[in-house]
């Protein structure tokens, strides 16, 4: 299941998810024990009695069928509406977003572009956005058009349809990560230009479809957006709300957070110079800062190349981040992870080992390359 996930193995996680009490953790840890969600749901009635409630549930949910009639109802309406259904073990789902501890395990698109660009950048700000933070968010968008950059929002109103907007206008990739199913478009009068985000962009959803965007849906869909996202850009926001749980998630992800400061006392400031002010975001005044903190700045300059002293020997894992990170004037730790195969603890490990001995550097944004 590393590279494609085959329909019938899809059918099986999203029927194993549709069991009562079984959330993400323990249906990865039964996968992860099993080897796939078909061989969960495939064991021996005397073997899920060893689990407990879980198995509990897992026997009448098998009796029942029921789990299965709704996940075929599933494949067949994204088969029909050209919805991919992305499986967390395949290499097309988000890679970055593979790396938090609380990443779907499913997810349905529908688009255009690729999950996993190169540069992804989240813009989120509040539904009551004022003519001052609408005007930033667009010359934020206008500034990144034409630097390979995808931006994703959650189609709301306010900052983040303005952000959706200003990318199809400059032809800027845009996803929008929904808190509901596919099969509609929330709120309603942002329909049309949801169907436009499908041909340079697309809809991101976990939910299946029929799923209305209940209020505990959008807390769920912004561990996505901060989950794909190299950086996070917050524009207005309250003290609380959506904007400050993506930054919190932001920060929790070891992701970069931006803010854009605002008037002291202003309602929609009041969340942005917060998180300015204790530290959890970057100060944004112009999508340069962005480029430099994230390591984005184009260099004249030759990508150098490393000559090995004679008498410095390297472990094979050594050799292998120093191999990855030289065909790259910087990456991140995630992006590393990912093109090598190793795991984050081990990535981290042998990075400091790297740095030790003189041979990378760490640069703003989390990123790192050779010195």
């Amino acid at each position: 299941m590393n590279l494609t996930t085959p329909q019938n193995e899809k059918k099986h996680l999203i029927a194993l998810l549709e069991i009562p009490n079984i959330g993400l953790s323990i249906a990865k840890k039964l996968i992860d024990q099993y080897g796939s969600a078909k061989a969960v749901l495939s064991l021996s009635t005397s073997k899920y009695q060893t689990f407990g409630k879980v198995g509990l549930n897992i026997i009448e949910a098998l009796q029942k069928g029921i789990v299965f009639q709704v996940a075929l109802a599933q494949i067949e309406y994204c088969t029909s509406n050209n919805i991919e259904i992305l499986s967390y073990y395949e290499k097309r789902y988000p890679q970055r977003l593979k790396h938090c501890p609380d990443a779907p395990l499913i997810l349905y698109f529908r688009g255009a572009c690729n999950l996993n660009h190169s540069k992804i950048v989240a813009i989120v700000g509040t539904r009551n956005a004022t003519p001052y933070g609408k005007n930033i968010c667009e010359n934020i968008i206008e500034e990144l058009a034409g630097q390979n950059v995808l931006i994703i929002s959650g189609l709301a109103y306010g900052v983040d349809i303005t952000a959706h907007l200003k990318a199809i206008k400059y032809k800027t990739p845009t996803v929008g990560v929904l808190a509901h199913g596919l099969d509609s478009i929330y709120p309603k009068s942002h329909y049309a230009t949801a169907q436009k985000m499908l041909n340079n962009g697309g809809l991101l959803t976990e939910h299946k479809i029929k799923t209305r965007p209940n209020r505990e849906n959008f807390p769920k869909r912004n561990r996505i957006v901060a989950g794909m996202s190299d950086a996070i850009i917050v524009i207005e926001s309250a003290i609380a709300g959506g904007s400050m749980i993506t930054a919190k998630l932001g920060n929790d992800y070891n992701r970069d957070v931006f803010a854009i400061p605002g008037r002291l006392g202003a309602t929609y400031s009041e969340g942005c110079n917060h998180l300015i002010k204790t530290n959890q975001a970057h100060l944004l005044q112009a999508s340069k800062d962005l480029s430099y903190i994230l390591g984005w700045e184009s260099k004249t300059e030759q990508p150098k190349i490393i000559q090995r002293q004679l008498f410095l020997e390297l472990t094979p894992e050594e050799q292998l981040l120093i191999d990855e990170i030289s065909k790259h004037n910087s990456i991140s730790i995630d992006e590393i992870a990912v093109r090598t195969a190793l795991s984050i603890s081990q990535v981290s490990t042998q990075l400091l080992l790297l740095e030790f001995k003189g041979l990378i550097q760490q640069m703003p944004g989390k990123k790192y390359s050779i010195i």
